[in-house]
């Protein structure tokens, strides 16, 4: 009996060395540990050494703990064996009396001895012989007292019975089968081949490591949910069932947690080494030769980075790290720093030397609209391939991985220097913000040159423009200006749905789409690319304003240089913006302008308001009307509003009127003046206003001089001198309107003239010389 106690206390010394052994093993160089150090490091009223010493007391105390239990497991399970050795003893016992009752039967007994008097007492069995008769009443006790011993050992074995298949049931469902074990303890990744994008076999070794990660993960949880009720001192201060479960619950969680975390660090270790994480690749920033160079090494692995990215097996990795927000935060982080910088590299060497077989953009400096809208094209195939890598690495579709992520931010909600992992919309705005600056600053650039002045050109030393060619530089850059805002405003919807890909509540599938995005353009957003375009056309619509007004007020000074009309600068100028407008996809009915300001300053409605009303000011003639309506026309088939152009029509139609007026006036004068009727009706109008004072009597109004005047009135009356404006007015419409306006005015001053000479302030004895009634006069002149 004292070697078998010896055995036990050995069996239990080494159990704790082994307990304590591990505790030394723990490693303190891991994140989660050097945090938890750091943690404790920072309170006030410990020291590190303090805790470190409360650590081992506390680690002893479980071991000490745990050497009771095993103590009284040894001595549950000897008293259990002693149990069923006396278990053994009864049914041997029994089986002796039974034959013993059978062989007295078939014997002729006195009366007085039964057969239960074979039965042996429970203290003598051992001793009695086989066939010592015993008296009735002896038998009958004896017997009673066998029957409770057997029932006592089958509740035993029933018991026993019970607690083998607990226990077989707990493992079964707690437990890591050896080969899951084996892997989470020395699989090293040797067998993963990235070299197709397709869907891993599961039945790899690889698949089934991330299996077993998971499966150790579900399984830690459910213990940490099936003994979470309750403290560890009440589990270990219960019965003695209960204090077994919880101290192998316990063990059992200890065991899964360094191997998880073993397992967890290696896959840390091996996508940090793959995906080449911690390498920086070098980023150039200008070009000394402007041939396309052939594919670089550099070119050819962040193609192979792409697609390694893009793999089953390293997302479906990156979703098993997720359970451990330290690695998987760190891991994403990385990852956005090394596609920032590789974004970064691709535009800038596609910028001054090509990219993917392509011409530097920069070849196109000198056309501002298609190198502006080949620098956007590039950053929106950047963005729409980091948005699609984003989604594929950070976003969870599954409520597993979700609910994974939530109970890895329980778990730390304790620890204050924990960080959220980056999101799907965080990862993409941080690589996309190595392409925001120089987009920036070259579109920036681009939108300054075009809204100089070619006479600020002169000053600068940047070579004379031709007055001639001026009205044409004014015009070019001031609608490059409104085709470059167009195609940032296409290239910005075309990037803000890149971004909102990653949201999983838009609908894509639907006609709200168009409402979503609409909404949402209006709210503010943090990706730098999109941040950097708004500017942009905040500064390009704001120059594009400046340039229609000082165009607007050009336009006297460009007429003296070009010799062209206002209203004709003012037409060659619509025409070239109304043709961006109507072609230019950014200005299209389905591209929703986000910004008041924006919509404003790039309509039709501010444009045309402008220049007609700078040209309407400067209208000398009609042809000039008539080419302002023309321009008026034109904006409307462009998208001016009615209300609008209702107003700017009805101010053209005012100005061509005063126009007509002034025209016939000075032109019925040349007519009178043709027909004789000048000099009399001049003299008319020249007589002074006296009472009893008559016509015959004042000097060109003298009977001879009305005479000749009517004759050779009356001749020009078969061919009326009416001008016929074939060079003056081109519009045929406004030149009939005008002679026929000159036709009633001569015959409105004639019929005045003959009214006057009839009356008594005529003073005529002889009126003969009027041949004709104002009647027949109006009859000739309209024939």
């Amino acid at each position: 009996m004292s070697s078998m106690t010896s055995y036990k206390m050995g069996d239990g010394s080494s159990i704790l060395s082994e307990k304590v052994a591990r505790a030394l093993e723990v490693r303190t160089d891991t994140p989660a540990m050097k945090a938890a150090l750091d943690a404790l490091g920072h309170l006030e009223s410990m020291d590190s050494r303090s805790v470190r010493v409360a650590i081992e007391q506390n680690a002893l105390e479980q071991a000490l703990l745990l050497q009771d239990e095993l103590k009284k497991i040894v001595n549950f399970v000897s008293t259990l064996r002693e149990g069923v050795s006396e278990s053994a003893q009864l049914a041997h016992l029994i089986n002796k009396a039974i034959h013993t009752s059978v062989v007295s039967s078939q014997v002729s007994l006195p009366p007085s001895i039964g057969p239960s008097s074979v039965l042996p007492s429970s203290d003598s069995v051992g001793n009695m012989p086989d066939s010592l008769p015993l008296s009735g009443n002896d038998a009958l006790e004896k017997e009673q007292q066998l029957a409770a011993l057997l029932s006592d050992a089958f509740v035993a074995r029933k018991t026993s019975h019970q607690r083998a298949e607990t226990v077989s049931a707990f493992l079964d469902k707690f437990n890591l089968s050896e080969e899951d074990s084996k892997l989470l303890d020395q699989y090293n990744f040797e067998d993963v081949s990235l070299e197709s994008s397709g869907e891993v076999p599961a039945e790899s070794m690889g698949m089934r490591f991330l299996d077993a990660l998971e499966r150790v993960k579900s399984i830690r949880s459910e213990l940490s949910t099936a003994f979470g009720s309750t403290s560890v001192s009440e589990m270990l201060g219960g019965n003695d069932d209960h204090r077994l479960g919880a101290s192998s619950a316990i063990r059992m969680m200890e065991s899964l947690a360094m191997q998880q975390e073993r397992a967890y660090e290696r896959l840390y270790h091996w996508l940090q080494k793959y995906l080449h994480l911690n390498s920086v690749s070098h980023v150039p920033t200008s070009s000394s030769s402007t041939a396309v160079p052939p594919p670089s090494a550099s070119d050819l692995d962040a193609d192979a980075l792409d697609e390694a990215l893009s793999h089953f097996f390293v997302r479906r990795s990156l979703k098993v790290l997720c359970n451990v927000p330290a690695f998987y935060s760190h891991t994403i982080e990385m990852i956005a720093s090394s596609r920032r910088a590789e974004e970064t590299r691709r535009f800038l060497l596609a910028l001054t030397a090509g990219y993917n077989g392509r011409f530097p953009i920069e070849l196109k400096a000198h056309d501002p609209v298609n190198y502006v809208g080949d620098m956007l094209a590039f950053c929106f195939q950047s963005c729409s391939v980091e948005s699609d890598v984003a989604r594929g690495l950070v976003v969870i579709d599954d409520d597993v991985g979700q609910a994974g992520i939530e109970d890895s931010k329980n778990e730390s909600a304790g620890n204050t220097d924990f960080e959220a992992a980056m999101s799907a919309s965080d990862m993409l705005s941080h690589a996309m913000s190595g392409l925001a600056r120089p987009l920036k600053s070259r579109i920036l650039q681009v939108v300054a040159s075009l809204a100089r002045r070619p006479d600020e050109d002169d000053e600068d030393g940047g070579g004379a423009v031709d007055d001639e060619d001026e009205e044409a530089v004014a015009q070019s850059r001031a609608s490059a200006l409104y085709a470059v805002c167009g195609l940032m405003l296409f290239y910005r919807l075309a990037v803000e749905k890149s971004i909102r890909k990653l949201d999983k509540n838009m609908n894509f599938s639907s006609e709200s789409m168009d409402e979503s995005l609409a909404s949402m353009s209006r709210k503010a957003t943090d990706n730098p690319l999109l941040v950097a375009i708004d500017e942009c056309i905040t500064e390009a619509c704001q120059a594009y304003v400046a340039s229609i007004k000082v165009y607007g007020a050009m336009l006297e000074s460009l007429s003296l240089i070009g010799g062209k009309t206002e209203a004709m600068l003012v037409q060659g100028m619509m025409e070239r913006i109304i043709k961006i407008r109507t072609t230019s996809p950014g200005f299209a009915a389905d591209v929703p302008c986000p910004n008041e300001d924006w919509n404003k300053g790039l309509s039709l409605e501010l444009f045309a308001e402008t220049l007609l009303d700078s040209a309407l000011v400067l209208c000398k003639t009609l042809d000039d009307s008539v080419t302002l309506k023309l321009c008026l026309t034109n904006a409307k088939k462009g998208g001016l509003s009615t209300s609008v152009a209702s107003g700017l029509d009805a101010r053209i139609s005012q100005v061509e009127q005063a126009l007509i007026v002034d025209l016939v006036s000075t032109e019925t004068k040349e007519v009178m003046e043709i027909c004789g009727l000048g000099p009399v009706m001049t003299a008319l109008r020249n007589m002074p206003p006296v009472e009893g004072m008559v016509m015959a009597t004042q000097p060109g109004l003298a009977p001879e001089d009305l005479d000749s005047a009517m004759k050779e009135f009356y001749a020009s009356l078969y061919s009326p001198p009416l001008p016929s404006f074939e060079s003056t007015v081109k519009d045929p419409v406004l030149r009939k309107l005008a002679r026929q306006t000159i036709a009633n005015s001569v015959i409105d001053q004639y019929e005045e003239l003959y009214i006057a000479i009839k009356s008594d302030k005529g003073g005529y004895s002889d009126v003969s010389f009027l041949g004709h009634t104002p009647e027949h006069v109006k009859t000739l002149f309209s024939a």
